[in-house]
């Protein structure tokens, strides 16, 4: 789960075309991820990470638009 976190924050300096690949990489891994993490700890934990994970994965795109590049 770290590791998706690193990844994340790490398609931030990517250029247009290879940080959409990248989101949906992220996306297709954090997928399994979410379901084994909602297995383990509850529906609830499940729904806390997903909240974070489309958090994280939103935020890359409007913080672009919005021209806050920090």
């Amino acid at each position: 789960m770290a590791g998706w976190l690193l990844m994340a924050r790490l398609a931030r300096s990517l250029r247009r075309r290879q940080r959409q690949r990248a989101l949906w990489g992220l996306i297709a891994t954090g997928v399994p991820i979410l379901g084994w993490l909602t297995y383990t700890c509850g529906p609830l934990a499940g729904v806390g990470f997903l909240t974070l994970g489309v958090l994280v994965l939103v935020r890359l795109p409007l913080r672009r638009r919005a021209g806050l590049n920090s």
